[in-house]
């Protein structure tokens, strides 16, 4: 089945790449879990300079399978080939440039996306490059200087202590709504912090969960906390998983 992926994949750089404004094709780890997860996808990253295909010509040119959407607002194309979910998603590379421009002259400012878009420059498979533009990227992202990590550190423990007064407040309230929501935003703040921690890009969100149980460096008993705030059970409801939660921002704050 793996052939069949890297086929399919295949086909689309292949069509792609020569598209004049095209810099760079990788192929996200999605593709590589096995086909019946249901986080399995063939995530193609297009990075383009310059001026992007117009949507109807990039339909016309990618007669690889049945279209399913072509997004409105973002530079997106979805795909149904042989039974297997493509999605191919365009960035245009003066973005990046700029971003790291910024990093290296300490204007950044972390936004909550994170940082996947540079886990996903670094870690996926590379299917086509041209002209040096990433390989030059991702030399600068091998080693970002101290700031660009504090900075995110110093942006989610703001974000860590702002979300755990909302779990507060959503409890005493009992609004259930606004406490899923708190602690969403919570664990994505918390787990942000360990990535910047370990100083490690973050993977997509699908793949957190996992991934941030293997860091090397964690605090004492984070894990079991962890699994204890995200399991479902009666003997855990909100006013202790809120307990639970202040001593796992406490161990985090005091890093």
């Amino acid at each position: 089945m793996k052939k069949k992926v890297e086929r399919i994949a295949g086909k689309f750089a292949e069509t792609i790449s020569g598209w004049n404004s095209v810099e760079a094709i990788i192929l996200g780890e999605a593709a590589e879990i096995e086909i019946i997860d249901p986080y399995f996808n063939i995530n193609l990253d297009i990075y383009h300079l310059g001026n992007l295909l117009p949507r109807n010509d990039r339909s016309e040119k990618l007669k690889l399978g049945i279209m399913l959407e072509t997004s409105l607002v973002f530079p997106e194309d979805k795909f149904l080939v042989e039974d297997l979910p493509v999605r191919v998603r365009y960035k245009e590379t003066a973005r990046f440039d700029l971003i790291l421009k910024r990093i290296e002259e300490r204007l950044w400012v972390f936004r909550d996306s994170g940082t996947n878009m540079f886990y996903r420059l670094t870690r996926g498979q590379v299917l086509f490059s041209k002209n040096n533009w990433l390989k030059t990227i991702q030399k600068r992202l091998e080693k970002p200087p101290e700031y660009f990590w504090k900075t995110i550190m110093d942006s989610t423990r703001f974000s860590i202590e702002f979300y755990l007064n909302d779990l507060d407040a959503a409890v005493y309230r009992n609004d259930r709504l606004f406490y899923l929501c708190s602690a969403a935003s919570f664990i994505k703040s918390m787990c942000s912090f360990l990535f910047a921690y370990n100083t490690q890009f973050e993977p997509s969100s699908r793949m957190i969960y996992e991934r941030v149980k293997t860091l090397p460096r964690l605090p004492d008993e984070f894990i079991g906390r962890f699994e204890s705030f995200l399991r479902h059970d009666i003997e855990l409801p909100p006013k202790r998983k809120r307990e639970i939660a202040r001593l796992m921002a406490k161990s985090i704050l005091s890093l």
